[in-house]
């Protein structure tokens, strides 16, 4: 993968896909067929970059299944670039 984006960051806007994205603090793992864990990752929130251009060059049936060959031909409705930062998670409670 290829991505050129600004060099400057801002704030990532209220409301926005990249709000939608990248500020979920709860996660959920399937731990065996009858259990799920709960967890939450606490960081600041992030910046983003423009992106100007990218170029994708996966292999999908080969990194995720046949099933996903299909996007090698397909323009993704978005690209974005976060300036991350430290993260922490905490696992919160056993869910049955």
């Amino acid at each position: 993968m290829y991505t050129e984006a600004s060099r400057a960051s801002i704030p990532m806007e209220a409301g926005s896909i990249e709000e939608f994205i990248f500020e979920h603090y709860y996660g959920y793992t399937k731990i065996d067929s009858e259990a799920t864990e709960e967890y939450n990752i606490q960081h600041d929130r992030w910046n983003v970059n423009q992106v100007i251009n990218y170029e994708i060059n996966c292999n999908f049936a080969a990194m995720y299944g046949e099933d996903f060959d299909f996007l090698k031909d397909i323009k993704p409705d978005s690209v974005m670039l976060a300036e991350g930062s430290s993260i922490a998670v905490k696992w919160k409670r056993h869910r049955i």
